[in-house]
């Protein structure tokens, strides 16, 4: 039912998504069939298993494709809204990184700063204008270099004037390092024990636990 609901959206919103549905399981299948037909040598047993992969195949390539209709549309979404990396980082963030969905930084303009934790060191993740949250990324740059002395810390910047969120997770992830697993669970949690919590960064008024982006529609 999920996956029917997922596909009626997707098609609704996206004029190729059905032909791209289409090639992406036909196309699998065809393969298989002229296989079966040609480099089984009539061999009904053979066939038979060769038709079965193509079919299977096709399914998978439609699930594939269908997953990233899915991803396109939900970028396409998020985009320009704001808390839509708290999305990202809360849904699709390695589980060999250590991240917080919830803001360390906002102002009243909604410029945003989150902070996670992977192989390269600290990564803080900046969200809104760039000259506005500046100033911000700095602050939170300062604490973890007192929090963590020694750990590398990496600036990324999302937003009109940087990465758009789909090249979020291909620029995190490019960004080399040597941090080790162990140690990633430690800088985590000591960032995450002594540094200043958000509420207490927030402006009068703003809730970070409700700076969350909008489900796609």
């Amino acid at each position: 039912r999920q996956i029917i609901d997922v596909l009626v959206l997707v098609i609704k919103r996206d004029r190729l998504a059905l032909l791209w549905l289409i090639l992406g399981t036909l196309g699998p299948i065809a393969a298989g069939i002229a296989f079966a037909i040609m480099a089984t040598g009539g061999e009904p047993i053979s066939f038979v298993v060769s038709i079965i992969f193509g079919v299977l195949a096709g399914l998978l390539g439609f699930l594939i494709v269908l997953g990233q209709l899915t991803q396109r549309l939900m970028y396409s979404n998020l985009q320009g809204q704001p808390g839509a990396v708290s999305a990202l980082i809360k849904n699709q963030l390695r589980r060999s990184w250590r991240g917080n969905d919830t803001p360390i930084r906002m102002n009243k303009t909604q410029d945003i700063v989150y902070r996670v934790v992977g192989k390269p060191g600290v990564v803080i993740v900046s969200e809104g204008v760039r000259s506005r949250v500046a100033p911000l990324v700095e602050d939170a740059r300062r604490e973890v270099q007192r929090i963590v002395p020694g750990v590398p810390v990496n600036l990324l910047h999302v937003g009109s004037d940087g990465l758009t969120l789909k090249e979020f997770f291909p620029a995190l992830y490019k960004i080399k390092g040597r941090v080790r697993p162990a140690e990633i669970v430690v800088v985590s949690n000591r960032l995450n024990s002594i540094a200043k919590t958000p509420a207490s960064m927030m402006p009068k008024g703003i809730d970070p636990t409700k700076m969350r982006a909008p489900r796609p529609r």
